[in-house]
């Protein structure tokens, strides 16, 4: 299960986004706002034509749209965004290569720990009491394994029926706050350290 998933998509579509590093950081970023193949090429250190390229290509793909479009010296400036929020699931990821898993991977925790940074600069991640931030270190079995899983899953539906009903609630209210956040689910298997032995009570 990855972190962000695509309930529509093909495998086919997946592996088509993910075996290309550039193409699935834009889509990734277009998740998250609206931008140009313009404001990507500065985000991600790439060039306007690689860029653009692979946005043409998530959009014969179907997982993104245009939004708008807006004049620029002449030129026209094209806006994209994510039709829905992506989703890998167990199966897409059994058809991908180990590569190409952990490199979509890495580029979701690359997001991750650039939006913990962004939020402890600006003070934002402590200020208020009742966030969250957990790291739980501990030993399970396999299927201790496929129960975190589910667990997880059912976490990252829930997440998403949240944000539908904030944004259901803000609709009618021009005056509700809104609050920006991120929201991190990861569990992973470690490498062994020295010392480990087997069994459930490690710390």
């Amino acid at each position: 299960m990855a972190a962000l998933k695509q309930s529509r998509g093909s495998t086919s579509s997946i592996a088509a986004i993910v075996n290309h590093p550039l193409r699935a950081r834009c889509w990734i970023v277009l998740v998250e706002r609206v931008a140009s193949p313009n404001e990507l090429k500065d985000l991600l250190g790439a060039t306007i034509g690689d860029v653009s390229y692979h946005v043409d290509v998530l959009k014969k793909l179907g997982v993104i749209e245009l939004v708008k479009t807006e004049p620029r010296r002449g030129a026209v400036e094209h806006f994209y965004r994510a039709i829905e929020r992506p989703t890998v699931s167990d199966d897409d990821y059994a058809s991908m290569s180990l590569e190409d898993r952990t490199e979509f991977d890495r580029n979701i925790c690359r997001l991750a720990f650039a939006d913990v940074t962004a939020s402890f600069d600006a003070g934002t991640f402590c200020r208020r009491v009742d966030h969250a931030a957990i790291r739980v270190p501990t030993v399970v079995d396999e299927e201790g394994w496929k129960e975190l899983n589910t667990a997880y899953t059912e976490m990252l539906e829930r997440i998403f029926d949240i944000q539908a009903a904030s944004a259901e609630r803000m609709s009618h209210d021009p005056e509700a706050t809104s609050i920006p956040l991120t929201a991190l689910a990861m569990f992973f298997e470690m490498p062994e350290r020295p010392g480990d032995t087997e069994g459930l009570d490690r710390p």
